[in-house]
């Protein structure tokens, strides 16, 4: 079994509390050997917002960027195949399993282990991740949002 508390990087943009709750859910997750190696955080037109890695396993830096730039936006896309709204996008390779989960603004990308449990993770992690990155989510939309008006101002959540 994997240890309780596995090492733990982070990047980007996150607010210090929004990127804590993030690692807690990898630590938590990973402990059941959830395998999940890094969460990539990102709007839908491919603006990196953050990322946790989980302990030694690192992509290079331009295969990290253009999953956040290529696949977020691809999300737009989706649509196009009149088959109803997208949850997710998974991509099973040799090495490592993606996990896209579309949660407009927000795009989040989990690179796990290809021995993952795919049907644990969506049941379990991804309810958790949606809660966490609510906030996020709601203030990104009331941020794009064309209201103008003073209340709006400096409302955000994590302001």
């Amino acid at each position: 079994a994997s240890s309780l508390k596995t090492t733990m990087a982070s990047a980007g943009l996150l607010p210090t509390p929004l990127q804590s709750a993030l690692e807690d859910l990898v630590n938590r997750v990973n402990s059941c050997d959830a395998g999940v190696h890094v969460i990539l955080l990102s709007t839908s037109d491919g603006v990196p917002l953050g990322r946790v890695y989980s302990g030694d396993w690192q992509l290079d830096e331009e295969t990290l960027s253009n999953l956040e730039t290529t696949w977020a936006p691809a999300s737009k896309q989706f649509p196009l195949l009149q088959c109803g709204e997208i949850r997710s996008v998974t991509a099973m390779y040799e090495r490592v399993t993606l996990l896209h989960i579309y949660m407009p603004p927000v795009v989040v990308t989990l690179l796990v282990s290809p021995k993952s449990n795919l049907g644990s993770l969506k049941s379990t992690a991804i309810p958790l991740l949606k809660e966490i990155l609510q906030p996020l989510c709601q203030t990104l939309l009331s941020s794009l949002s064309p209201d103008t008006s003073q209340d709006a101002q400096g409302s955000g959540y994590y302001q």
